[in-house]
């Protein structure tokens, strides 16, 4: 398994005429590369994105070498999962389901049945044990937390979240893990704003304030407005929040379509403690 990523790795960098040497100013030992590419050892996900980096070389390209130019099933799967969920189409969600259960990849079955409703809690109990067992966590395992996220209670959320900022610091340069970890990071204040934990939600969104340094994506910024406003308006001006998280809808319509404003028009119920029938009343004549 080494073998492969580091003969990819070999291939890109014999196509730039690089030494080995090339990386010693990253601070990584030619004789640490050389071990990697003859599948030795494994390198770190952080050193091998840097190298990367230095070559001019994303990380999806890679990973697409890696994988004879063919996506990765598991993050393919999870790509049309989630599109069918934006589309709210729960046909294909079960099409996906009967796939996926066939293959016998059990955890990737369990992360379908979040967005059928049909988890149990000793599912939901699986996925916390599996994730807490873990040190690094990678796409999946974000993936993981992302969906079954709705279905953990606070204290099973701060369990969760607990070193969250550590054990995930590796990744927040890669668009893709970063959007993955700000949806996690904008749903988990949702919730605790939804349970009337104003400060751990307040932390969570001031902790988010380094990824977005790093870089900024309109997908990722419209959530972060759909959690202040959540804030907002549970726990300061139903009016003015509302206001916002209105705002943050009609963006979403804007750039992503009617479906998926119509799907965080249907998680807001969740999330809101007050006036909720009047709000969400608002949000659909707006559509309308």
């Amino acid at each position: 398994m080494y073998k492969k990523y580091g003969d990819c790795f070999k291939k890109l960098r014999n196509q730039k005429n690089l030494g080995l040497s090339y990386f010693s100013k990253l601070g990584i030992d030619r004789s640490n590369i050389s071990r990697f590419e003859h599948g030795k050892c494994m390198m770190s996900f952080e050193r091998i994105d840097l190298m990367l980096e230095e070559m001019q070389v994303p990380l999806a390209e890679y990973e697409l070498i890696v994988n004879n130019y063919m996506p990765n099933f598991q993050e393919f799967f999870i790509l049309e999962l989630e599109k069918a969920e934006f589309s709210q189409n729960r046909d294909k969600i079960k099409e996906l389901y009967s796939e996926v259960k066939e293959t016998g990849n059990h955890l990737l079955t369990i992360t379908v049945k979040t967005k059928l409703g049909t988890i149990s809690q000793t599912e939901v109990k699986e996925i916390e044990t599996y994730l807490c067992n873990i040190e690094e966590w990678g796409y999946f395992e974000l993936t993981l937390f992302y969906f079954v996220s709705d279905y953990l209670n606070v204290n099973q959320l701060e369990l969760l979240l607990f070193n969250f900022d550590k054990r995930c610091e590796n990744y927040c340069r890669v668009l893709k893990y970063r959007r993955r970890l700000l949806q996690i990071a904008y749903k988990s204040v949702a919730i605790y704003a939804a349970n009337g934990e104003r400060t751990k939600a307040e932390n969570i969104l001031e902790m988010t304030k380094k990824y977005r340094t790093v870089g900024v994506d309109l997908y990722s910024e419209v959530l972060r407005h759909l959690a202040r406003g959540i804030i907002i308006f549970n726990f300061e001006n139903a009016e003015v929040g509302e206001e916002k998280i209105n705002y943050a809808l009609e963006t979403l319509e804007e750039f992503g379509g009617m479906k998926i404003k119509e799907f965080y028009q249907k998680k807001m119920e969740k999330y809101l403690k007050k006036s909720i029938k009047s709000l969400l009343s608002c949000c659909f004549k707006a559509t309308v």
